[in-house]
């Protein structure tokens, strides 16, 4: 329905139970750490989880509801947070330090406001909560002045850092974080939330529709429902894989699955026919060789770690296809395509 806000909740996020347990918990038993760290890749849903937190810390009459407690959405408070305007959340960008920058990194600026900011008490709530998005880039000064503000908190402020790169904060901040590790969203859960909202909108989607949204989501939730998104956009009331098809152009993993197959075989028409369609949907060429070196790079990589989760960027379901398809294709044939393709790449810089 237009014109109504986004719900915050804890429900939103999706495929993060564990996470999602233990902030449900700080907020029932009201045991609160002054400072979180969420930590995973792009679009798994770091921002919804702070904000239902800070939803429910604030609440003035929460649900017990799916595990609860669950921010109602309906006082004052909730409707606050909802429409981004709730004096006691405060969403650490340089544009709001009034420092707007072109490079990314959060600054000095930023450092200054949270310093004077601080010592403001909260307006109406029990918690002064201030949210870091990115929080990979904080600039040196931002750093030490976000540690001075750990190292000696006032009293009802607290902090929540999301970061899909942990690893740039220095060790003294992260030592001073409750922390909390997203893991990418199993294929089964991204079906099932993404089945879910069809049936809410009365949309009728195949499986096959399903597992390709899914397989191209790779993971990640955001990228799943912009896809999905789109696909609703038609007013179709009816999605099959061929609409999804539409819209993602082909070129997911099953593509380049496909293709690499096609190779092996030495089937060239069929895989000729393949790429003219993918082109035909708008892909770019250089980007799409780029991609196809990524795939044989996966492919290399399961053929000598037999548990490469840790280094693929990619969802378990398409790690077991990847891995399915190196077990009938030899080290010298990676290899080679790896190399013609990076020789194409280079080539290609100079020619249209």
């Amino acid at each position: 329905m237009e014109g109504v806000m986004p719900k915050i909740g804890f429900e939103q996020v999706i495929g993060q139970r564990l996470a999602v347990s233990h902030l449900q918990n700080a907020v029932r038993t009201g045991r609160v750490s002054q400072a979180y760290l969420i930590s995973g890749e792009k679009g798994a849903g770091k921002m919804k989880l702070a904000l239902a937190f800070a939803a429910a810390l604030l609440c003035a009459q929460p649900k017990q509801e799916n595990g609860g407690p669950e921010p109602c959405g309906e006082c004052h408070s909730c409707v606050q947070i909802q429409a981004g305007s709730h004096p006691d959340v405060v969403l650490l960008t340089n544009e709001r330090a009034g420092a707007a920058t072109k490079t990314g990194t959060l600054g000095v600026a930023l450092a200054r406001f949270v310093q004077a900011d601080v010592s403001v008490k909260p307006y109406y709530g029990p918690y002064k909560i201030y949210i870091i998005p990115n929080a990979e880039n904080l600039n040196q000064q931002a750093q030490n002045a976000l540690l001075k503000t750990l190292e000696e908190p006032p009293e009802n402020v607290m902090f929540i850092l999301a970061t899909t790169e942990p690893q740039k904060l220095p060790a003294t901040i992260l030592s001073r974080c409750m922390r909390l590790d997203f893991k990418r969203v199993p294929q089964n859960i991204l079906m099932e939330g993404m089945r879910q909202i069809c049936i809410d909108k009365g949309v009728e989607i195949t499986e096959s529709a399903l597992k390709l949204l899914a397989n191209c989501a790779d993971g990640s939730v955001r990228d799943g429902l912009s896809i999905l998104d789109q696909v609703l956009a038609s007013g179709e009331k009816t999605v099959d894989r061929d609409n999804v098809l539409e819209y993602v152009g082909a070129a997911g993993e099953d593509f380049f699955i496909d293709l690499t197959e096609l190779v092996s075989l030495k089937k060239v028409a069929e895989a000729l026919v393949l790429l003219d369609g993918v082109l035909a949907d708008g892909k770019d060429v250089k980007q799409l060789m780029k991609d196809w070196t990524a795939h044989y790079r996966n492919l290399m990589i399961t053929k000598f770690i037999k548990n490469p989760e840790d280094i693929l960027n990619m969802s378990t379901e398409n790690i077991r296809r990847v891995q399915e398809q190196s077990m009938h294709i030899s080290l010298d044939e990676i290899n080679d395509a790896i190399i013609r393709l990076s020789k194409t790449i280079n080539d290609a810089r100079w020619s249209t």
